[in-house]
């Protein structure tokens, strides 16, 4: 009995290194850090447009507000209200609302910052790779056309990425149904994603897992829950499709909304890739290998 204890042993330490060769045990290559925040870190001061880098293997806040003239119409400010998106009571508010004919805006960016070793993009940034991106969101209120309130995620860092982004989910107001929308760089226009403003007003808690072709055609899946205490659906919102490009940084928008936004828990976690068909087969044929070996030293 004991001999068969150490064979199979054996085996299973072969098994596991087969694993680790295909790429299919955890701790696979990432290439953002694995990353975590929320607003109770900054109950102590110090957040706004220019917050400090807290939480942890997230890149310095690269925030901003635009058209925001005369008293401050566009900004953010830490809420302690106990939103459902709250931690600790705390959550970052937002605000972009103006009585003149210009468009107030303001944006809560994130960059992600590179993993040591794995893979290593060749614009150096950090880029999820067989990642997990998460965020908490709620609005008390849209408005009218021209209004929106939702997160994107961008190639390239800092201000000037948000520009073109690779994926946007937001609620739009004025539009011609109550839902929201969700697009990518590979064709989704979807105004019809089965989220209403009752569903965001009580709370969205939102992921994104991305797969390993971040410079090409790449996987992802969002995914979309309620948060605590939003009694509005129950079952999760599920869509993939794929991006174009790699994902650098996380972009918190409020545009020209007559309510205030709320944003919390930004996190990047790992994923262990998921194998394709040929490395399943593969797999199924050396472990087979190595179990009949194993039969036949046993006899």
């Amino acid at each position: 009995m004991v001999a068969i204890s150490r064979q199979s042993l054996k085996v299973r330490n072969r098994f596991l290194a087969l694993l680790a060769l295909l790429g299919l045990a955890g701790g696979a290559a990432s290439a953002a850090q694995t990353a975590a925040d929320n607003a109770s870190n900054y109950s102590g001061g110090g957040w706004g447009t220019s917050a400090p880098n807290l939480g942890s293997g997230f890149g310095p806040w690269a925030s901003f507000a635009t058209n925001n003239f005369g008293p401050p119409y566009a900004g953010t400010y830490l809420d302690n209200s106990s939103t459902n998106v709250s931690t600790s009571t705390y959550s970052w508010g937002t605000y972009a609302n103006s009585p003149t004919a210009a468009v107030p805006r303001v944006d809560l960016v994130r960059p992600f910052l590179p993993a040591a070793g794995g893979y290593s993009d060749p614009s150096t940034l950090g880029t999820l790779y067989n990642q997990t991106f998460s965020l908490a969101m709620q609005t008390y209120g849209v408005g009218g056309a021209g209004s929106t309130f939702g997160f994107s995620l961008d190639t390239g860092q800092g201000s000037g990425a948000t520009a073109d982004p690779i994926l946007t989910l937001e609620y739009a107001g004025g539009g011609a149904t109550d839902n929201m929308t969700l697009i990518d760089n590979d064709g989704t226009d979807n105004t019809m994603v089965p989220l209403n403003f009752a569903d965001i007003n009580g709370g969205l808690l939102v992921s994104v897992k991305v797969g390993s072709n971040p410079d090409g055609l790449n996987p992802y899946t969002l995914t979309v829950s309620p948060a605590p205490g939003n009694s509005n659906f129950s079952t999760p919102y599920v869509y993939s499709n794929f991006i174009n490009g790699p994902a650098q940084q996380a972009d918190l928008f409020d545009q020209n909304t007559d309510s205030n936004g709320f944003f919390n828990s930004l996190a990047v976690s790992p994923e262990v890739a998921v194998p394709e068909p040929a490395s399943l087969g593969m797999l199924g044929g050396l472990a087979a290998l190595l179990l009949n070996r194993r039969r036949n030293r046993v006899v």
